[in-house]
């Protein structure tokens, strides 16, 4: 895993005007096990240039790609009689589709070695559909992690083309090849602009009422039906909401008795209690004592 969970706070900016202010922030620890799942998302992206000996990156290219080499020359160091042989070619031709975790392609998408795109989940059709009944959506068989992985890949795709932006701006002379990267990358922009819009509003909009409703609704019900298609961010939101409405309601129930008084006050009022005495003792002289004698 990379070091962007270490610097990764908030893929969504805080909006402070709207009705909304969301600020999900991730854990600053690099060991975060939900960060680190969130990368193991298979991120399909189009190979920029030719690497030798990674064609096994691509399953489709590996199986029936042969390399014909000449496997020697004449005595008179002619070419006529060499034999060609036929053997396997391990490059990675440029233009491949292939699909890389998020935390393997991150830095050679930034390198400009890779064009990262969204998977099918993440896609147009995909957005439409969450959009058109966001609370009936099973996110979760999606991705367990969906509005996590969602935020790390809209991030890095802004890095990527604010990378290239700055690029195209020192060198002057593009070529054709840099042209259509520049307009693929511009698409890809644009299209995880929409994806962070659509996770903002499914995240923020119906979906969160329905959780803020079991919650308060559901206390010592079976609520699995509902559970099990909320996504790790829900899940965790939906823990921490029905552990309050649980100590709420418990207060209701048993608040007007009598409230023991904590063990920490005890324990603080007798330290005091014997800082005093001790303050007291120093605070007789030597010759009130012989007075006193």
């Amino acid at each position: 895993p990379t070091c962007s969970r270490v610097q990764f706070k908030s893929c969504f900016p805080e909006r402070r005007r709207g009705p909304f202010c969301l600020s999900i922030q991730m854990s600053p620890s690099y060991y975060d096990i939900d960060a680190i799942l969130a990368e193991e998302e298979l991120v399909p992206c189009t190979v920029l240039l030719d690497f030798s000996h990674l064609a096994h990156l691509d399953p489709d290219a590996a199986h029936g790609a042969m390399r014909i080499d000449n496997d020697g020359a004449d005595a008179d160091g002619s070419t006529g009689g060499m034999k060609k042989r036929r053997r396997p070619d391990h490059r990675l031709p440029e233009g491949s589709r292939i699909k890389m975790p998020l935390w393997a392609m991150e830095k050679w998408a930034l390198l400009g070695y890779v064009r990262p795109g969204l998977p099918r989940h993440y896609g147009r059709r995909a957005r439409e559909k969450v959009e058109a009944d966001p609370g009936s959506a099973d996110l979760r068989s999606r991705n367990e992690r969906f509005f996590m992985s969602g935020m790390l890949l809209v991030n890095l795709i802004q890095r990527c083309s604010d990378v290239l932006s700055r690029a195209s701006g020192r060198s002057r002379n593009q070529g054709q090849r840099r042209n259509a990267h520049t307009a693929a990358m511009a698409q890809v922009t644009r299209e995880a602009m929409e994806l962070r819009r659509t996770l903002h509003l499914t995240y923020t909009g119906e979906r969160m009422r329905r959780i803020f409703d079991w919650t308060l609704s559901s206390i010592d019900d079976d609520v699995t039906s509902f559970t099990r298609r909320l996504t790790a961010l829900e899940l965790r939101l939906f823990r921490i909401g029905a552990t309050a409405a649980a100590a709420h309601t418990a207060w209701k129930n048993y608040g007007s008795r009598r409230i023991a008084v904590s063990e920490t006050a005890l324990r603080a009022a007798a330290m005091q209690t014997r800082g005093y005495v001790k303050e007291s003792a120093r605070s007789v002289s030597p010759e009130h004592a012989d007075e006193g004698m």
